[in-house]
């Protein structure tokens, strides 16, 4: 049986939405100041945020597409199992998502900095996907808010 939910975007059109969305955020977390510089330039700073993000939006996007086109029809069909298991699905995609981003921070600025516990990650995770779901919900588009998208 095809998958009606199946993700038809191009490879392209996905690699340029995750260099804007990337972009965006880590101007954000620069103009937060949330990230320590130390003595090294905003540019440096900027390019240590920007891969570390791109990791996590670019990673992040292919584990969702596993969730919607492979693991979502072999679950139950309760609503309610199915919005715990997504906010679970998403705490454990986390964990290598921070791992990631983590290591990719500690290359650029050898292993000075830390991305904090990978726990406090996961629960800041399930955050940002609500966050981005409501944002598709108000688009009119499917989302974790209308029907576990």
């Amino acid at each position: 049986m095809e998958n009606p939910e199946k993700n038809t975007e191009r490879f392209v059109q996905t690699v340029i939405r995750t260099i804007v969305t990337t972009t965006i955020i880590a101007v954000i977390v620069i103009l937060l100041h949330v990230f320590p510089s130390g003595e090294r330039s905003k540019l440096t700073i900027f390019a240590i945020i920007w891969s570390a993000v791109f990791c996590i939006v670019f990673g992040g996007h292919w584990l969702e597409l596993l969730f919607i086109d492979q693991i979502k029809f072999s679950l139950p069909k309760n609503i309610l199992m199915l919005y715990f298991i997504r906010i679970a699905y998403w705490f454990l995609c986390s964990i290598p998502l921070f791992f990631m981003a983590d290591l990719i921070i500690k290359l650029f600025s050898n292993n000075t900095a830390h991305l904090g516990h990978w726990w406090t990650f996961g629960f800041f995770y399930i955050g940002i996907q609500l966050l981005m779901h409501a944002i598709m919900h108000i688009r009119f588009k499917k989302s974790f808010y209308n029907g576990v998208y």
